[in-house]
């Protein structure tokens, strides 16, 4: 009998240690996205109302940052973890959802044109930051150190993604502290991934190679069919060239950096 609770005790000490690694995993994640998409949108608190020059080059920045973490970060990520089919695949799935999640805001969704592209980039950033989330608790399965260096690269990371979706939502009208809640919301898959990461460990290459390229074709969707177009709709043609050519720079440059 005595044998029989100390082996209960024992099942009991390893069962809480297991599920505070997991809850302390997920906070993480969950830290490092809202964190970083949050710091995007708290930039808009020193934001004047744009001009419709303005308007041009930072839409342009915004799409410009957006090409280049799909092709520079996302696309190679996905093909590097399975292969190129897999991350086509998962870019059409992408680009297919955005399609129709667009087409719904139009219809359902009464906020103006440049809202609805903040909030379609919302949906982009949500889907790229699930498999980063997966990433983190897959770390902290193998040691914390590692985990937690992912979670810091990850939120930092995700600072220009937060801030080419509060550009078009800082353009449509919406106030700094709405836009910061709502550059907040797509860091929460990152915790879930976190925690998905934590329970299963190792994921399958397969599924992180379409989510990735769903991130990816979600986010070529926007820039290509909201973006780029918002930034051309003005008669300043050279202007939004160069917020495009600036936002690669910038987009090149921090995720070589980071």
């Amino acid at each position: 009998m005595p044998y029989i609770n100390l082996y209960k005790e024992f099942i009991l000490i390893v069962w809480g240690e297991i599920m505070n690694s997991i809850l302390l995993t997920t906070m993480v994640g969950l830290i490092a996205g809202m964190l970083g998409t949050g710091l995007g949108g708290l930039v808009t608190f020193f934001w004047r109302k744009p001009t419709n020059r303005s308007v041009s080059v930072l839409l342009g920045f915004a799409g410009g940052i957006m090409f280049s973490i799909v092709i520079i970060d996302l696309l190679p990520e996905a093909i590097e973890n399975s292969n190129l089919f897999c991350a086509i695949l998962g870019m059409v799935l992408g680009f297919i959802l955005l399609n129709m999640s667009s087409c719904y805001f139009s219809h359902y969704i009464k906020e103006s044109e440049y809202i609805q592209t903040g909030i379609l980039l919302g949906v982009g950033i949500a889907l790229h930051n699930f498999p980063e989330g997966l990433a983190i608790g897959a770390g902290y399965a193998v040691t914390e150190q590692l985990g937690f260096g992912l979670a810091l690269v990850m939120a930092f990371h995700n600072f220009p993604e937060g801030l080419s979706m509060a550009t078009p939502m800082n353009v449509g009208g919406w106030s700094p502290s709405k836009i910061l809640f709502s550059t907040i919301l797509p860091g929460i898959p990152m915790g879930v991934g976190a925690f998905c990461g934590a329970v299963i460990g190792e994921i399958s290459p397969v599924f992180l190679s379409i989510i990735l390229g769903a991130a990816g074709g979600a986010m070529l969707y926007i820039t290509i069919f909201e973006l780029v177009p918002g930034a051309y709709k003005f008669n300043y043609g050279l202007d939004a060239s160069f917020g495009i050519l600036a936002g690669l720079s910038t987009g090149i440059l921090l995720t070589i950096i980071l």
